[in-house]
């Protein structure tokens, strides 16, 4: 009988003959969820805001709509052009203005484009969590080790804009985040000044 049992199983079908390479990645995504989990649940205390953050948002926002409504317009314009009821002249006005505004909000979008407008530190101050605005006006949040950002004083290139400070992380330095310090309302200077310099 024993011999009988042993000739039906298949060793690949055990449980303990699975390959490591399809243990690992489970762990690791594992201890992923866990890590967002206990984020997720995990009391935060702002430290940083930036008073304008809602209005940036809004104004890169805006650009699409300004797209919609002069490629929405632009077909009538020169259908009425063409029956002669607007002239060569407005019609050029209509394109000039919704292309120049297009242009000068994308720009304004790009100029914003990670702006952090609010930093949060977690109860054992060992996790921050940054809220930042995308190139659309989207509100983003990452999660940053404090001993992942480096400091204004180890920044190889600072930025030559005074007002604006970036925030660099040792792990991505092609990950960049803006920071308007001196515009900003900071809760905890000590804090602040421990994690990105004066």
């Amino acid at each position: 009988i024993a011999v009988c049992l042993c000739r039906g199983l298949h060793v690949a079908r055990l449980p303990w003959r699975r390959p490591v390479s399809a243990v690992i990645p489970h762990f690791r995504r594992s201890q992923h969820n866990s890590a967002n989990e206990d984020a997720t649940f995990t009391d935060w205390r702002t430290i940083y805001s930036l008073p304008g953050i809602r209005l940036v948002a809004a104004l890169s926002k805006l650009k699409v709509y300004q797209a919609a409504i002069t490629a929405a317009g632009m077909p009538i314009a020169f259908a009425l052009g063409h029956a002669g009821q607007v002239t060569t002249d407005a019609l050029g006005v209509y394109a000039a203005v919704g292309v120049s505004g297009l242009a000068t909000l994308t720009i304004a979008s790009y100029a914003a484009t990670n702006l952090v407008g609010f930093i949060y530190v977690n109860e054992q101050q060992d996790l921050l969590k940054l809220a930042y605005v995308d190139f659309w006006g989207r509100r983003k949040e990452t999660l940053v080790e404090p001993q992942d950002i480096i400091p204004n004083w180890e920044q190889r290139s600072p930025s030559r804009l005074k007002f604006v400070s970036p925030i660099c992380l040792r792990s991505d330095p092609s990950r960049r985040y803006k920071l308007l310090s001196r515009i900003g309302h900071v809760t905890d200077p000590q804090l602040f000044a421990g994690l990105f310099g004066d």
